[in-house]
């Protein structure tokens, strides 16, 4: 009964919610940030409409750029598998929207509906869907419940569930339990598989099969990073990536205080949210260091003391491969930790806060078996940087540490892959026996 009613409250909420979105975006005068929410009301535009109803389609859905760019080589693997299907990719933000766009394994990319049961049996109608995938933590109650109602096929992939979420599971499970029923659960790790059970998927659908983080895509840098490269000079790169508001200005202090005594460093600075570039940028400003913006970067050597604003979406995975070090952002501030695994593949040594909750297994691995090295707070970070940088040959060892912990952990793909087609191969033959 309890589902029942809060079920009844979700839906009637997010109903409430795509209203007041439908009116916002079409007031004459609203703001860009409201007329962008009629993406999110389930509409298609004429062109893909077209595309839509060409073939049967396989849907991922990535929350984030990260989670995106982790689950391109999957996707990839299941167009392999699954020829003359539609590979439809949605995200939840403008960023990741644009990078979708730019993904060759997509054929449609879009944003998610709202989770009312309006917007999102108006997009799935248009589509004949095969699978329904999506990664990490993105549970939507009236999506999922509805894909289930249609009898699509559908996944969680690397699978991740925080401490604090499960730490809300009495709550969250009246919402979760019925969503999750028909889910296959692949899960990062063992634990997070023990908790999305306590969350209420359906133990027989629960599998352990590993991060798909870390079996990133490798391919050619693009020219820029080529550009980043040439403008270095010889001087040794320093990136801070994915940094909140707190840290940046952690970042640069800390990166003041190191570039003091040394004229053969340069800092590439990748705040997490795209919106708050000018803020950081005022910030690098106000210290009087010199400031360059990614995107214009020419064939000018960098000078000494400089920061290079990362300001363009992609390529930070590939500027890691020119960084002798790099420290993980979301982590001196409590925003859980964001992707490390990047870095390292990169053989990069990872410096990161004491807020890792959101990696918590892979950052233990790193720390203990001496790729990565954990600052208690904004102080200790020069000290660390400093120190690390004196010390070029543990340098290169904590490099080489990182890498084998990495590749140790690769082979998710090819374990999520067997998963879903096993499952879709079951559902093939229920079909035709029905």
């Amino acid at each position: 009964m309890i589902e029942g009613i809060a079920g009844v409250a979700y839906r009637g909420l997010m109903t409430v919610a795509t209203g007041v979105a439908a009116t916002a975006s079409r007031l004459p005068a609203a703001p860009s940030r409201w007329r962008g929410l009629r993406d999110r009301l389930g509409r298609l535009a004429p062109e893909e409409r077209v595309l839509a109803s060409g073939a049967p389609a396989l849907w991922l859905h990535a929350a984030s750029v990260g989670e995106l760019v982790a689950a391109r080589p999957l996707l990839r693997r299941l167009r392999d598998r699954f020829p003359g299907r539609l590979a439809v990719v949605s995200t939840l933000t403008r960023t990741g929207l644009e990078l979708a766009r730019q993904t060759p394994e997509a054929h449609v990319a879009l944003l998610l509906p709202l989770d009312a049961p309006g917007a999102v049996r108006r997009l799935l109608d248009e589509f004949t869907l095969e699978a329904f995938l999506f990664t990490e933590t993105e549970v939507w109650p009236t999506l999922l419940v509805e894909l289930a109602t249609r009898g699509v096929p559908t996944f969680m992939v690397s699978g991740r569930v925080s401490a604090r979420t499960a730490a809300r599971a009495r709550w969250l499970r009246p919402f979760y339990r019925r969503a999750l029923a028909s889910v296959d659960c692949c899960m990062q790790t063992e634990q997070d598989a023990t908790r999305i059970v306590a969350l209420g998927a359906d133990p027989r659908r629960v599998q352990v099969a590993g991060s798909l983080k870390f079996d990133g895509a490798s391919a050619d840098p693009p020219p820029d990073v080529q550009r980043l490269a040439a403008a270095l000079g010889g001087r040794r790169l320093l990136i801070a990536g994915s940094t909140h508001a707190g840290e940046d200005e952690a970042v640069l202090g800390a990166y003041e205080r190191v570039a003091a005594g040394r004229d053969d460093v340069v800092l590439l600075l990748a705040p997490r949210h795209p919106e708050r570039l000018a803020a950081v940028a005022e910030l690098v400003r106000a210290r009087g260091l010199p400031l360059v913006s990614y995107a214009n970067l020419a064939g000018e050597v960098l000078s000494a003391r400089t920061v290079v604003l990362l300001d363009v979406v992609g390529p930070l995975a590939h500027c890691y491969e020119l960084a002798v070090l790099a420290f993980v952002g979301g982590s001196l501030v409590p925003a859980g930790g964001h992707n490390v695994i990047e870095p390292a593949r990169a053989g990069c040594p990872v410096l990161v806060g004491p807020h890792t909750e959101n990696a918590a297994d892979v950052v233990e691995r790193l720390v203990t078996g001496g790729g990565a090295f954990r600052v208690s707070s904004a102080e200790n970070l020069a000290w660390a940087i400093a120190g690390l940088l004196d010390e070029p040959a543990r340098l290169a060892d904590m490099g080489r540490r990182a890498r084998a912990l990495v590749e140790a952990g690769q082979g998710a793909v090819e374990r999520h892959v067997k998963i879903i087609a096993a499952r879709l191969s079951m559902t093939s033959f229920a079909r035709a026996a029905g």
